[in-house]
């Protein structure tokens, strides 16, 4: 399953450095906002309130025992492109037992994508593969859940 996405948006800030930054770069407040916002409507009531780290946003929640964070991005481009992030961490005791299985990010990333292509003004999403993106070999894909590898891009 695919848990980075990408996209494109006129919609949220992506030039005006707030007082409270820590960085210039801490882009993402909005964005997170929003997706908090449209996730919570659609039953993720688990998300925290956002906080900032030193290069954008995050939110956690627990779904079913299993722990996960939320960040996003902004990825200074000639397009900038926003970059949001879904990291499931299993409890030390399932992963000692071989049950380390992501449960939340393949429910999760169907809910981001629904939110992205519900927005009028969200363009270019792409999700990524965290591990092929490691090793070199993710061309980003339309959807959370493609097959790995292949060279699907959006339309």
């Amino acid at each position: 399953m695919r848990n980075h996405v990408t996209f494109t948006t006129g919609r949220l800030n992506q030039t005006d450095v707030k007082p409270h930054f820590i960085n210039d770069c801490c882009f993402g407040e909005d964005c997170i906002a929003w997706l908090i916002t449209e996730l919570r409507s659609k039953g993720w009531s688990d998300l925290t309130e956002p906080w900032q780290e030193d290069w954008g946003w995050q939110t956690s929640g627990v779904r079913n025992g299993r722990r996960y964070l939320l960040s996003i991005s902004l990825v200074p481009e000639d397009e900038p492109e926003w970059l949001v992030h879904i990291t499931e961490r299993a409890p030390l005791f399932d992963r000692l037992r071989g049950r380390a299985a992501l449960t939340v990010v393949p429910a999760l990333a169907p809910a981001i994508h629904d939110v992205l292509r519900a927005a009028p003004d969200i363009q270019k999403v792409t999700w990524f593969d965290e591990e092929a993106l490691r090793r070199g070999e993710s061309t980003g894909a339309s959807m959370p859940d493609a097959p790995p590898g292949g060279s699907e891009r959006p339309a």
